[in-house]
């Protein structure tokens, strides 16, 4: 789709420097255009937070929300994380430059279909070798989906954008009250449960985008987010080989073990998490890696169910169980999405279950009321047209099955 035009900032020069050429895409916070930095001669996205967030009682935390994306993005220096270069104000308007690579994003990818098992590897390798990098830097993205992961124009290599929702590991785990940002579709069950997480929420997200990319279908969806969030706190996700079969063991255990409803569950990190799809892509056969969910075909109705993965003994997960009506019909079209809702967690282990079960209510209450918006969308990303590398990202030590050309 080409860029959009209708926009007073369009044809602007923003802080006496950067000359705005087209929207390319809009968002709950912000809208991001392709813009001309005058003064070192390169084109670059400007992403500028919509005016009206900077008014009213929340204007402090969205603005520093706005400055967060910065800085975290900017402790990383990573091929597979889009590249920031600055942040600034100009008159009322906040805004941050980074890189821009013409492209699309996986979530186009996806809806195009026909992602063979080795490309779908391929993609995640370097998704997750961005997220190992940020994870060692302490950094948790918050927002994994595939609205934030940009392609190249070819589309075989991918970059992680966006870190507008990131936060230190240890500044979230000295917080006593949380919020909850993201979109509920990729949201790990602690998350929804407490509003707190740590660098295994990314893990869970990149679990469930696994499956969409296997199978062309999210695990969990509903006619609301209501219905989305408490599938994701309440279950186990469905293993992909009951959307289609002949993808394997490994492929199933992969994608259950990325996506386990218990954190304990899942590897520890992005590097732990990069190291075991490696090991299952290298022992892949090719007629499994070169095929898509139309050549594999669906499974028959009478088989046998997979099992969830097993929680190491000993474990606990603090997400307590909720009753709410029961799933609507399935579909596979966008993403659901949560709003900024504060949960305070409970200081009494002995009050623990009822405040925060109390809190989840509340919460997809305020999702479902967030979600009748005048498009029928929230937080939504209208993609437009997007952007991504010029390599594909390898972390340091590790190489993926079959170099870059396995892509």
């Amino acid at each position: 789709m080409a860029p959009v035009t209708q926009d007073p900032l369009v044809g602007r020069t923003i802080d006496d420097r950067y000359q705005v050429s087209a929207r390319i895409a809009s968002g709950g916070m912000a809208t991001v255009y392709r813009a001309y930095d005058t003064l070192l001669d390169r084109v670059l996205a400007l992403k500028v937070m919509h005016p009206h967030l900077a008014e009213g009682d929340q204007a402090a935390e969205f603005i520093a929300r706005f400055q967060r994306e910065a800085r975290a993005a900017a402790r990383l220096s990573h091929p597979g994380v889009v590249a920031m270069y600055d942040q600034g104000r100009d008159g009322g308007l906040s805004y941050l430059t980074m890189e821009y690579v013409p492209g699309t994003n996986l979530r186009e990818l996806v809806r195009e279909g026909a992602l063979t098992v080795r490309r779908t590897f391929a993609l995640l390798d370097q998704v997750l070798s961005a997220l190992a990098a940020a994870h060692e830097k302490g950094v948790v993205h918050r927002d994994i989906k595939p609205e934030n992961v940009l392609l190249n124009e070819n589309g075989k290599s991918a970059k992680v954008a966006d870190f507008g929702l990131a936060r230190a590991v240890t500044e979230m785990t000295q917080t006593t009250t949380g919020t909850v940002f993201g979109t509920v579709a990729y949201m790990a069950p602690e998350v929804i449960a407490t509003g707190r997480c740590d660098v295994r929420a990314d893990v869970y997200a990149v679990g469930i985008m696994a499956f969409e990319m296997l199978t062309g279908k999210q695990p969990f969806s509903g006619d609301t987010p209501i219905q989305v969030a408490y599938a994701h706190v309440n279950n186990d996700i469905p293993g992909p080989s009951t959307v289609v079969e002949g993808l394997g063991g490994a492929v199933e255990h992969l994608v259950r073990t990325l996506a386990a409803r218990h954190p304990a569950g899942r590897p520890s990190d992005g590097r732990e998490a990069l190291q075991l799809l490696r090991a299952v892509w290298k022992a892949l056969p090719a007629e499994v890696l070169d095929a898509t969910p139309g050549d594999l075909g669906t499974p028959d109705a009478s088989g046998p169910t997979p099992t969830a993965p097993t929680m190491p003994a000993g474990a606990t997960t603090g997400i307590p169980q909720v009753v709410l009506p029961a799933l609507g019909p399935r579909r596979a079209d966008g993403s659901q999405h949560a709003g900024a809702v504060p949960i305070t967690k409970p200081h009494h282990r002995e009050r623990m279950g009822p405040l925060v079960t109390a809190a989840i209510l509340l919460l997809l209450l305020l999702i479902g009321l967030a979600w009748a918006g005048d498009d029928g969308k929230f937080d939504w990303v209208r993609q437009d047209s997007a952007a991504a590398p010029t390599a594909p990202v390898v972390a340091s030590g590790l190489a993926p099955p079959g170099g870059p050309s396995a892509l």
